[in-house]
């Protein structure tokens, strides 16, 4: 596998209650020193959470890192798959599908990558043009619709979204674009709407509001729309946006979500994964004023939150979590 390594003998980094301190010990950590986060667009929650992780990587352990921009979870796999990064963020369905060689991994199974910790919540924002008319789901048939870049989970969720009405794809004008350029069109009218996820609140979601006015606004699901999605796509779950969340949202709005996790290779150092959330526990203010994504985010209920979804955890998270 390629690595993005420097072949320095460098010890490796413990993370210490109260404090970080930087200690000595062999392991295969030496084959990790440069820490390359695979993310996604740079207008959702991935990019900013992958640069907040890497600055507290560079900042306390005896590792570099930086984040990269990808088209998102699918994409992702394959970056972990080549060696390209060696920590990625991507979608529990996706993991799943990966791991189990089906839906779009059929016959491409990728076994070689393990749960560090669930990240947060990344719940969906079904933003509409108010004069596109489109008053369910059922009504984004033959609208002009941004479905998230090829390759990335944004995709796949709109997939679910449409899928809770029994659409596909093939019924809307669907423009394969990701969330940065989505919000653009979103401003410019160029696009009726856009299923945009993040965790909440949506930072970049919230200035667009803002700056758009009465002209775009967020759908909320009725309680059969949002049943209908969680049952027909297998993944996803119930989920509440409160009132006041964003600009002239005045009632809490039922959507649906579905968890974000850091996967690392299956060679990933055990001492290196537990002293990875050893110093995200040791931080986890520092992570939450980083990004709003990280309210959500709970090493406490990290543990069965994955057990809930069947996924395999690597043994260093597998160490910390029975130390808890």
């Amino acid at each position: 596998m390629k690595r993005w390594i420097c072949l320095a003998r460098l010890g490796l980094a413990a993370v210490l209650a109260g404090g970080v301190l930087l200690t000595s010990a062999p392991s295969r950590a030496d084959d990790y020193a440069f820490i390359n986060i695979a993310t996604a667009s740079t207008a959702g929650s991935y990019y900013p959470s992958g640069l907040a992780i890497a600055k507290l990587i560079n900042d306390h352990l005896d590792r570099r890192a930086s984040a990269q921009s990808s088209a998102g979870s699918v994409e992702n796999v394959d970056l972990l798959r080549n060696g390209e990064a060696n920590m990625a963020i991507i979608q529990n369905n996706v993991v799943r599908d990966a791991l189990a060689g089906t839906g779009i991994f059929e016959g491409n199974a990728f076994e070689g990558m393990r749960v560090l910790t669930p990240l947060f919540t990344n719940s969906d924002h079904v933003v509409v043009r108010t004069a596109a008319g489109i008053d369910s789901l059922a009504a984004i048939a033959g609208k002009r619709w941004a479905v998230g870049s090829v390759g990335s989970g944004t995709l796949l969720s709109n997939q679910a979204i449409l899928g809770g009405a029994g659409l596909t794809v093939a019924d809307v004008q669907a423009e394969y674009i990701g969330q940065t350029e989505a919000m653009a069109a979103l401003q410019n009218g160029l696009i009726d709407g856009a299923n945009l996820t993040s965790g909440v609140p949506f930072a970049q979601l919230q200035e667009l509001l803002l700056t758009a006015g009465d002209s775009l606004t967020i759908y909320g699901m009725t309680e059969a729309e949002q049943a209908a999605v969680v049952e027909t796509s297998g993944w996803k779950a119930p989920f509440l946006i409160p009132a006041g969340t964003y600009q002239g949202q005045t009632d809490t709005l039922n959507t649906v979500s579905h968890l974000a996790l850091i996967m690392v290779p299956t060679d990933y150092p055990e001492d290196l994964a537990y002293a990875l959330l050893r110093l995200m526990e040791a931080n986890v203010d520092t992570l939450k004023q980083a990004h709003g994504a990280f309210r959500s985010f709970d090493l406490a209920s990290a543990e069965a939150r994955v057990t809930a979804v069947n996924l395999p955890i690597h043994p260093g998270a597998q160490r910390f979590f029975d130390g808890l």
